[in-house]
This record gives C-alpha cells, sequence and structure tokens, in this order.
C-alpha cells in the first residue's frame, strides 16, 4: 500500500516526474495501483487460456480498400504475453501500460470484401494461420479519463512480420490473392489497428485489473 500512497501524495502535490512504482513482473502491484485511481477491480482471475476462440473479428483496412472478417478465430499463446513497460508521468497524469506477446498465432476462415468506386462488392474467402514472432501493445491511461481502459486507444507495434499460411476455399479466391508481399507491413498495421485493444484489454482485465470490459 506504501507505493500507492506515495503514487497518489505525489499526484496531489503536482510533481513534474516519471515513476515506476512496480516490478514488470509483479502485476499485483500494477494492478493495485491503476485500482487506486480508476474503477477496475484487482481481483482478477489471473490466467487466460493458452488457445482459445472467437466467433467473428471485422476489420477494415482503407490502404487496400477491403473489408476482412475473420470467423472462428482461433488465438493461440495469447497467454505468453508480459509486461514490458509501466510507468506514471505525475506532470501529464499519464500511465504507460506496454505488452510484449511472442509467438501470437491466429488461424480463421477468412472473408475478404473488395470495395470499388461504382463497382458491386467482391468476396474472397480462404483459411489462413499466421504466427507474429512479436507484437507490442501500448495503451496510454489518462487520468482525465478515469485511466479508463475501456475507451483508451491501443497502439500496436508488429516488431516482425509473420509466417503464415494461406488456403483459397474456391477458385475464385485462389486466382485473386497475391504472392507479391511488398505491402504485408501496411497490411498488418492496419490489421492489428482493430486487434490491439481487444488483446490488450482481454489480458489487463484477466491478469492485472478488471475494468469490465474485453471489446
Amino acid at each position: 500500500m506504501l507505493k500507492i500512497f506515495i503514487f497518489l501524495l505525489l499526484i496531489g502535490l503536482g510533481a513534474c516526474q516519471v515513476v515506476r512504482p512496480c516490478a514488470l513482473s509483479d502485476l499485483a502491484c500494477i494492478g493495485r495501483n491503476l485500482a487506486a485511481n480508476s474503477r477496475c477491480n484487482p481481483n482478477v482471475p489471473g490466467r487466460i487460456p493458452a488457445r482459445y476462440s472467437v466467433q467473428s473479428l471485422p476489420f477494415y483496412a482503407p490502404y487496400f480498400n477491403a473489408t476482412y472478417i475473420d470467423y472462428n478465430l482461433v488465438v493461440s499463446n495469447h497467454n505468453r504475453c508480459r509486461v514490458s513497460e509501466f510507468f506514471i508521468n505525475l506532470s501529464s497524469k499519464t500511465a504507460v501500460l506496454s505488452l510484449d506477446c511472442p509467438d501470437l498465432d491466429f488461424a480463421s476462415n477468412r472473408l475478404t470484401i473488395q470495395h470499388a468506386s461504382l463497382q458491386e462488392d467482391r468476396e474472397f474467402s480462404y483459411t489462413i494461420q499466421g504466427t507474429y514472432p512479436l507484437i507490442r501493445l501500448t495503451t496510454n491511461l489518462h487520468a482525465s479519463n478515469g485511466l479508463n481502459l475501456c475507451s483508451s486507444f491501443t497502439f500496436a507495434d508488429v516488431v516482425a512480420l509473420p509466417k503464415f499460411r494461406l488456403n483459397p476455399n474456391n477458385k475464385k479466391t485462389a486466382n485473386y490473392l497475391s504472392r507479391d508481399l511488398t505491402l504485408l507491413n501496411i497490411f498488418e498495421r492496419e490489421c492489428f489497428f482493430w486487434r490491439a485493444s481487444l488483446l490488450a484489454r482481454y489480458f489487463i482485465n484477466s491478469l492485472i485489473c478488471n475494468f469490465g470490459c474485453n471489446s
């Protein structure tokens, strides 16, 4: 409780500094600090499954003029994420919480809807499985918003591009899919723009402090 008390006292004094009140491996300490300054509940399950499924997860990639829907999405190794940074900037009254997630694996039956001006949408279906060597998730929690994770943005850094497998479900899709991976880095950034908050919230709500949202 001493670390929490110091945190609150320094905020009250308007101190201008960055503090790191907890060891990065001490999730309980991080949870207590967040709970002391928000409405989250530090009594968490303390685990997430090594493998779980999501019925459907849509995302839009503006650069490619396409909408993607992952059906029966299976997420593996999410439980291997670790806190890689946690600090509080007392001047800006912002807490920064980062997670490093190695070997995140996603497998789904994906529907791609290709959009074009003055044209009917085209649809393509394929199975996809990809493993990402490292995804880094960073969330800024602001005191002005009550350190509310549920309405905070999470930035995803796709540190290394994935190894993946594609299997088209029909000939039309096989002809559509490209072997040119030049723009893969752009696609993955757009993909994880939508995935990032879901991944961060599920981990934080399950292992650190429950803000009451997983989506």
